[in-house]
């Protein structure tokens, strides 16, 4: 019975909801639920609450944590990510050639253009689209023109106080 309460009181604290999901799958097959019964009450299938109950019995409650994943590690330094985004916020928009070439200038690296849109989209920045007003009031030549020439730029959105 101990350890049931403390298996709730994890669930209480816990804020990772994935965890907590975790802890449940623990706590209601100690209850004597079977992993299809659990399986239907949480919407997964019966074979992740058999990796979990598992994984607690071997771990303890440190196995329902989510580990860290493999990965390479960012070729830019955090000093540099403060230094290049201090430097965005300082104009009113940029477009996303103009920030791969900011980043080669600043730190060396080379990163191709979809990822300097990772990039800013992680910072906060936001894509904005200038069009003409009444755009389709237009000719057809004109608004094929309008196409052509328009183009992307990045401004910080002020919803975000990104990291």
């Amino acid at each position: 019975m101990r350890q049931k309460e403390r298996l709730w009181e994890l669930y209480r604290k816990e804020k990772d909801g994935d965890v907590r999901e975790r802890i449940l799958m623990v706590i209601w097959s100690k209850e004597g639920c079977s992993s299809y019964e659990i399986g239907e009450r949480l919407n997964c299938p019966h074979s992740k609450v058999l990796y979990w109950v598992k994984r607690f019995e071997n771990e303890g409650s440190e196995g329902l944590e989510t580990r860290g994943r493999p990965g390479k590690p960012s070729s830019l330094t955090d000093q540099e990510k403060k230094r290049i985004r201090e430097r965005l916020e300082s104009r009113n928009f940029w477009k996303t050639k103009w920030v791969t070439e900011l980043i080669r200038k600043e730190s060396g690296v080379t990163y191709t253009e979809r990822h300097a849109v990772r990039l800013l989209q992680s910072w906060g920045f936001r894509k904005i689209i200038p069009r003409k007003e009444h755009e389709y009031q237009a000719s057809e030549e004109e608004r094929e023109e309008l196409k052509k020439g328009r183009q992307i730029f990045w401004i910080l959105s002020q919803k975000t106080g990104m990291q």
